[in-house]
């Protein structure tokens, strides 16, 4: 709730108390004959339809714009009493035009979409709902496609006890949760559903299966979090009284744990605030997620930091008008084009060639704008900072942290591949007394050195796969390739090796380890089939799809790999004599 203090310009008037903040936090502070029959049935109405209401409300003092210093020396609770309604201010907050389509391309791939929000239930899920993170993933819908939403709520139970003033207190002893549905209008619902454990793994099929869908305010969250702290200290301390701080107790070890069971099953935390927020991050941490976060504001910090991955959306709302606007404009523009007569074709394409320019001139300069826009306090606490004004980051974070990953694990295994392949051969040049030249170690050197570098080249493909890829190169498939290629690389450079030393003479002055490098069969047959290895290696290792370019889309990699092969065959063949020479 905010307050405002503020005076009219006569100087007879009274100070006027003006109020704003949400419906059902406004209405307890009310006058009873001032609340309309109808408040909450239009503040529900309004927050169906996924728009942000305010209650606005106020109050004449009595008192003169000269004595004001006494009302702000009052504390906020005797001046926020007995208000009168005065309406609701009803938001519309259009959504960006791209959401939709990022979030089911996300759910498409295996990931799983969850809203955090400050705003009310009703507003925050259908919200959720036009964007697709409730409802079905995929297009294939078998028999009721519509998810019934069930809200958790707590209902406090009281006892009533004398305080330190010997007056009668009322005060919450125990409060019970259960899953309520969200709408009372929803036909073939189930009904609540006790918040009890036996219970979590039905509600975790049927929301898995898109059957239901879950919402919980941060209100609700805090309520478990210090019932489950006061159930551990009541058997660590028992028969005393502890003070659970609201602010903190939702990262305390105890609440966690409450926590990680039922975060994984809500798709919507409304009314949440910034502690509340990086509570959920923590739990979903503590479950054993990888977590993604996008925040826009400072009430985002503590979440961004706490995930694993944090990434702050720059929030202009001039220039997001700006750029909605702009393609707005572009989309009626190609929409013309396909309705246009044919008498006027040459005409109506015309102005339409001009529309479509302004409507790209204004997206430009919204974009160039965005780089003058000074950073906030999101940006300082996440690692990734985005100046799209969309959640389109996400997708990109994963598209290109994939395609990395990916390249990382092949130059490893790449490098594992050669650097057995080369002990090897070393290892037998070295038992027969042969060493390689000085160019043909440099030549090797330059060839891998070229090959890396156009691996890295590699672009990440455009969408998102639903298979990830491996998360170390410790893992089996990684080891269990470099030792079968290794296998491969063995038995080809031994039966050279073998058949080599067969042709070489015992006299050759090649043969002196310490003497000066002459080349010889043996040398020569093992370096070609060195290089041939070390190629052959950036082929079968080169990963592609569905990461990642394929080799065939990589043409700096293509073309390398074809050059390779082409002057290695026309050493084997001799084909071009000073080439050999030069090696």
């Amino acid at each position: 709730i905010e307050v405002v203090n503020g005076a009219v310009t006569q100087p007879s008037s009274d100070v006027w108390l003006l109020t704003k903040g949400a419906p059902e936090t406004i209405r307890g502070l009310l006058k009873d004959d001032s609340i309309p029959k109808n408040y909450d049935d239009v503040a529900r109405y309004h927050m169906r339809l996924g728009q942000r209401v305010l209650a606005l409300a106020y109050r004449k003092t009595g008192v003169p714009p000269s004595l004001i210093s006494q009302l702000k020396e009052k504390e906020r609770s005797q001046m926020e009493r007995d208000l009168l309604f005065a309406g609701f201010l009803v938001l519309d907050c259009p959504l960006k035009p791209d959401s939709r389509r990022v979030i089911k391309e996300l759910r498409a791939t295996g990931h799983h979409v969850k809203m955090i929000t400050g705003d009310a239930v009703l507003t925050a899920t259908e919200v959720a709902k036009q964007v697709g993170i409730i409802g079905r993933a995929r297009k294939e819908r078998k028999g009721n496609s519509s998810v019934i939403m069930y809200e958790v709520r707590a209902v406090d139970h009281f006892t009533t006890g004398e305080n330190e003033s010997g007056e009668d207190d009322v005060s919450p002893s125990s409060s019970e949760f259960s899953f309520v549905p969200l709408y009372e209008d929803q036909g073939g619902t189930m009904g609540t559903i006790a918040f009890v454990s036996s219970n979590f793994p039905v509600v975790c099929e049927m929301v898995t299966n898109n059957e239901m869908a879950v919402s919980v305010t941060g209100e609700v969250l805090t309520k478990l979090a210090i019932i489950a702290v006061q159930s551990e200290k009541r058997i660590a301390m028992p028969g005393q009284n502890t003070y659970i701080d609201p602010k903190t107790v939702l990262l305390h070890p105890a609440a966690q744990k409450v926590l990680q069971k039922i975060v994984p099953l809500v798709s919507v935390f409304a009314r949440h605030a910034p502690r509340q927020k990086e509570a959920v991050i923590a739990a979903l941490n503590g479950n054993g997620s990888v977590t993604l976060m996008c925040g826009d504001g400072t009430n985002d910090v503590g979440a961004l930091k706490m995930a694993h991955v944090g990434i702050s959306i720059v929030s202009v709302p001039d220039l997001e008008a700006k750029q909605r606007e702009a393609l707005k404009g572009m989309s009626s523009t190609k929409e013309d084009k396909k309705t246009a007569k044919r008498k006027s074709k040459k005409k109506v394409h015309s102005a339409k060639k001009r529309s479509l320019e302004e409507s790209l001139r204004a997206l430009a300069e919204a974009e160039e704008e965005l780089n003058f826009v000074a950073l906030g306090d999101a940006s300082i606490a996440s690692p990734f900072t985005s100046r799209t004004m969309s959640i389109k980051c996400t997708k990109d974070i994963l598209q290109r942290g994939r395609c990395t990953l990916v390249t990382m694990l092949q130059i490893y295994k790449i490098l594992g591949v050669n650097c057995l392949v080369n002990a090897l051969v070393l290892t037998r040049l070295h038992m027969v007394g042969v060493k390689q030249g000085d160019r043909q170690l440099t030549v090797v050197g330059l060839v891998v050195a070229a090959l890396f570098y156009f691996i890295t080249r590699g672009q990440p493909l455009p969408s998102l796969s639903p298979k990830r890829p491996p998360s170390s190169v410790l893992c089996k498939q990684t080891l269990l390739s470099i030792i079968m290629q290794f296998g491969v690389h063995f038995a080809c450079i031994m039966a050279v090796t073998h058949l080599s030393t067969l042709h070489l003479d015992p006299d050759d002055p090649s043969l002196v380890p310490d003497g000066p490098f002459n080349p010889n069969i043996l040398n020569t047959a093992t370096f070609i089939v060195t290089v041939l290895a070390t190629v052959n290696t950036f082929v079968v290792n080169y990963r592609g799809r569905p990461y990642m370019q394929n080799l065939s889309e990589n043409k700096l990699m293509l073309r390398s790999v074809q050059i390779c092969y082409v002057t290695l065959f026309a050493c084997a063949l001799e084909v071009f004599p000073p080439l050999n020479a030069l090696m």
